[in-house]
Formats: structure tokens, sequence, C-alpha cells
């Protein structure tokens, strides 16, 4: 009785903030959110009431849980071959974290354009676009003062996004493991264990962070 409560809370206190290529809401554009998990994570649906191709290029992978606060979820959509897309870092960052966690969007975008776009993010001025894009560009040690930056801004936020915090945590892991800094890597991925306890992704790259630190052991 008290877990499905804590479902129903949780679905009714589930509400986005969408943007678009343009970094502004997209007119006749909703979004849907299936039911919980396990976790408390939903997949979420695009709907349109226009005749365009909306996709949802954030969260990385489609699926957001409720915050820890007031607020909503930030979900980023764009029209699918919308080159607008290319000139917002915002958009392309969410797109490249995509790319680098395995899932890439199907924006339609430009390739040469796309790949130009990630390259360029490693002058960002914003930790997490600079962050993501060091790692795509293999500069990992570089990388990991940002996205360690970026996920220490996401957790000090007075309501904390699990959809914010899971993939960068996972991004800033990823840094550390290619950085040889495992210790680190194994606590950057617990704190992506923490938002999804079931998540076999995370389960294995903590075990696999532990087992080049010398501490199989310590799950």
């Amino acid at each position: 009785m008290k877990l499905a409560l804590f479902f129903f809370l949780a679905a009714a206190g589930l509400h986005f903030d969408l943007t678009d290529a343009r970094g502004k809401k997209p007119g006749g554009v909703t979004v849907e959110a299936a039911d919980p998990d396990e976790d408390g994570w939903r997949q979420l649906k695009v709907l349109t009431k226009g005749k365009g191709n909306p996709v949802l290029v954030w969260p990385y992978d489609g699926r957001a849980k409720a915050a820890d606060g007031p607020g909503n979820v930030p979900v980023i959509v764009v029209e699918s071959g919308d080159a607008r897309a290319l000139s917002n870092p915002r958009v392309i960052a969410a797109l490249a974290a995509g790319e680098l966690l395995g899932v890439p969007h199907p924006a339609a975008l430009d390739p040469g354009g796309l790949t130009k776009a990630f390259a360029n993010l490693a002058v960002s001025e914003e930790s997490f676009a600079k962050g993501v894009g060091l790692l795509y560009v293999k500069k990992p040690a570089e990388a990991v003062e940002f996205l360690g930056r970026a996920l220490k801004e996401r957790e000090r936020q007075l309501t904390r996004f699990p959809s914010e915090i899971y993939p960068v945590a996972i991004l800033y892991g990823q840094a550390l493991m290619e950085a040889q800094k495992f210790d680190a890597a194994a606590v950057a991925f617990l704190k992506a264990l923490k938002q999804r306890p079931s998540d076999p992704a995370a389960t294995r790259l903590r075990a696999e962070a532990l087992e080049k630190a010398g501490k199989p052991e310590a799950q």
C-alpha cells in the first residue's frame, strides 16, 4: 500500500519544462509518461498536434523520475532535421551525451555538422557541455574537472532531478575510468546507482571500477 502510494505521488508530481532547438517552448507538443518501473523511473513519449516530427533528445534515454522538490523536469524536444539544433549548445550537449552513453537519437541532423558541433563543445563555457565535448574528443583527463563540476552543480540544487544527475554521474565515472582514477570512478558510479538501484549498466561499471581499483569485494 505504501509503495503504491509512493508511485502515485511520484507520478502526480512529474511535470516537464519543454524547450526546442531555439531554446523556446515548442507549440503543440506535450510529453506523456508511462507507468514507473521498480526504481520509479518512467518512459517518456512525445505527442504532437501538428504535422511535424518532434523527437526527444533529453533526457538522453527518454526516462525521467520525479524530483525531490518543486520544479519541472527538463526536457528537450527538437524537430527531426531542424538545422537550428546545430547552433544550440544545450541541444548538442544532450545529443553528444546520448552518443557517449550509447543511445544515439534520431534527430536526422547533418552528420558532418553534428560531428563538428560535438567537437566544438570542448571550448564551451558551460561545465556539462565542456566536459561532454572533452570526453567526445578523447580528452578524459581534462573532462574530469568539468563533469565533476557539473555533477556537483546538479547535486547542490534546491530541487535535484534524477534525470539530470544520473547521466552526468555515469559520464563523470567514465571520464575517471579512462583517466585511470578507478577509486573515484567507483564513487561516481555509486552516485548513479543511488538514482537507479536496479540499473545493470551502473552496476557493471561500478564493479569494473572496483576491480581495476583492486577492491572487487567492496560493493
